[in-house]
């Protein structure tokens, strides 16, 4: 079938949208209709080539749909079903899955890694009949996309879409930081570097865990009031006194949990001073690949501080789409809120440049 989709070709050049051919599934395989797709910096690191990742592509990891057609022997779907797509499907019954780890599961980080389905091969081509990759076996910037079984999340009917398809990303890697790796408890202090969407989304997750003190440090003075309308009780401007600001905040301990949501070492290499002696430290951000940081083994030891890290929320992404879809269903999880702007497919280059601004939440792609 005929589709319309946003193609990287060359590193640092614009994104193009065209006209692609899309086979039908295959086996364990489904075609989703795209209704929305978040657009996020993980994508954008393909643009620049930060992530190393082949090229051509149809970028997009974060997306939502309805699905239009199955594969040979699919069980867990069928035509009609809503679904929000993972980024890292999970096979179930390796050491990891068995372990509770569905996330770091490595079963198919091959295909993921080179932007192809699970058996090796794509999906698309353009109008020449050449190959076209998918990024993370998904594709779905783009209006439809064939997935993997394992990708596709039922969700309930009455979730929105553009809703469900930053669950599929920002949501879970933010609010399950929180609730499912450090375990926030009530009372606790816990400081956010960056207010991007994974940023709000941790301060959602600190405040549902119930956190006394949310500190949200940022370089934009723009998002002060939206931060505190996710339930930050204290906004910092990001400058050389920040560790300062936060100590006296927190009582001159530091903070009980930091989490760092903007993948920059400059910042990561500063979150063991950021918490208190027993506190967690908590990376999501990636940074550019290759990049390290120095920490005093010392201070680590000395004072039982925790550094650790968070891939996508640390989540069991059939269970937690759900929960997140009935959190915001509820009024208890505001996810709406982080919508702060939509796109067409067509204005996908322009609503790069605003993400990368850095003044918004999540713009997402409406393909309505």
């Amino acid at each position: 079938m005929k589709i319309n989709a946003a193609v990287l070709r060359k590193t640092g050049a614009e994104i193009s949208v065209e006209e692609l051919e899309l086979e039908s599934p295959r086996t364990a395989e489904v075609l989703v209709e795209l209704k929305a797709s978040g657009i996020c910096h993980s994508d954008y690191h393909v643009v620049t080539g930060d992530a190393g990742h082949e090229l051509p592509v149809v970028l997009g990891h974060e997306g939502a749909g309805i699905v239009k057609e199955i594969g040979e022997g699919v069980s867990t779907l069928k035509a009609g079903d809503h679904v929000a797509l993972s980024w890292i499907p999970f096979c179930g019954n390796c050491y990891l899955c068995m372990h509770g780890k569905t996330n770091l599961c490595k079963a198919y980080i091959g295909s993921l890694w080179e932007g192809t389905m699970f058996d090796g091969t794509t999906r698309l081509r353009d109008s020449s009949g050449a190959s076209i990759r998918h990024l993370s076996s998904l594709a779905c910037w783009a209006t439809h996309a064939v997935v993997p079984e394992q990708s596709c999340v039922p969700i309930p009917g009455e979730l929105p879409m553009d809703v469900a398809s930053i669950i599929g990303c920002a949501v879970t890697t933010g609010v399950g930081a929180a609730l499912n790796k450090a375990r926030v408890s009530p009372g606790s202090s816990v400081v956010v570097y960056g207010a991007g969407g994974v940023g709000l989304s941790v301060v959602m997750g600190a405040k549902l865990a119930g956190a006394a003190k949310i500190i949200v440090v940022d370089i934009s003075d723009s998002k002060k009031d939206l931060a505190e309308s996710f339930g930050a009780t204290h906004f910092v401007l990001s400058e050389k006194g920040t560790l300062d600001e936060i100590r006296a905040i927190t009582d001159g301990l530091g903070a009980d949990y930091v989490f760092e949501a903007v993948g920059k070492t400059d910042l990561e290499s500063k979150l063991v001073d950021t918490i208190r002696p027993g506190g967690t430290a908590v990376m999501i951000g990636f940074p550019a690949s290759g990049e390290k940081f120095q920490v005093n083994p010392a201070e680590i030891i000395r004072d039982e501080k925790v550094l650790t890290g968070s891939i996508y929320g640390t989540a069991h992404t059939k269970r937690d789409f759900v929960k997140y879809g009935e959190l915001c269903l509820n009024g208890k999880l505001p996810v709406d809120r982080l919508i702060t702007s939509t796109c067409s497919l067509e204005q996908i280059n322009e609503a790069c440049k605003e993400m990368i601004m850095g003044d918004s939440g999540r713009i997402i792609i409406n393909f309505n």
